[in-house]
């Protein structure tokens, strides 16, 4: 699908790392362009740089642009400052910096996500737009993690600190934020646009989960953006 000679785009997804929940907003974008929602291994825990890696050698070997969604955000950094490739990118709900101290990584070995009420998940991570649909849709695609998976991709998100690799992105930056995020907060796109002062800011009234909340809203934003490259790939 998608508008023949558009730019196409790889989406990362968040924390759970499925693809699942990117349903609506790829349905939305390959109205205009190739979308290429990748998902990680389920099978064993992968750090950062092994992510990095993977999607990589999942990449189409044309220009592309790269979205990372929140947990996905330093790999799609990463991903835009080392490779040709990479003619875009779009940071969603995401960070450039670990979002909490750095203190707090040794307590993530901790974190088992039964502990917490699904009611409570859903309510901090999509406020009132957290339909029954979207709600029972996060909760099976959480259950079917591994609790390891999430262990080791809580710590390295307390870790991790991609400013200066940011800084040396070449290509055009987006950053898509909603206004009610629970979790990050005008901070963190203010460490992005100091690292990277030409990037575009897009503020949505959403809440963390933008994607999944207003998939139109958001694909209306990112289809501007990735029309604006098209120069860049002829």
């Amino acid at each position: 699908m998608g508008t023949r000679g558009a730019i196409p785009i790889i989406l990362l997804p968040g924390m759970d790392g499925t693809g699942e929940l990117l349903r609506a907003v790829a349905d939305q974008l390959s109205i205009h362009r190739p979308v290429q929602v990748l998902a990680y291994p389920l099978d064993r825990p992968l750090g950062y740089d092994q992510l990095v890696a993977y999607v990589l050698d999942r990449a189409p070997n044309v220009p592309f642009v790269i979205l990372g969604e929140s947990f996905s955000g330093p790999i799609a950094i990463e991903i835009a400052a080392k490779d040709w490739r990479a003619v875009g990118l779009v940071l969603v709900s995401s960070f450039a910096r670990h979002p909490l101290p750095t203190a707090f990584a040794p307590f993530a070995r901790f974190i088992d996500l039964k502990w917490l009420p699904m009611s409570i998940v859903a309510a901090a991570l999509m406020g009132p737009t957290a339909t029954p649909e979207l709600s029972d849709q996060l909760r099976r695609t959480l259950a079917e993690l591994p609790r390891e998976i999430i262990r080791t991709r809580a710590y390295e998100v307390l870790r991790v600190d991609k400013r200066d690799r940011l800084r040396q992105v070449p290509c055009p930056v987006l950053c898509l934020h909603g206004r009610r995020d629970r979790f990050l907060g005008r901070r963190h796109v203010n460490e992005i646009v100091a690292s990277q002062p030409s990037c575009q800011v897009r503020w949505l009234d959403a809440p963390h989960m933008l994607l999944e909340t207003h998939p139109e809203a958001a694909a209306e934003a990112i289809n501007y953006f990735c029309d604006q490259l098209k120069d860049l790939t002829t």
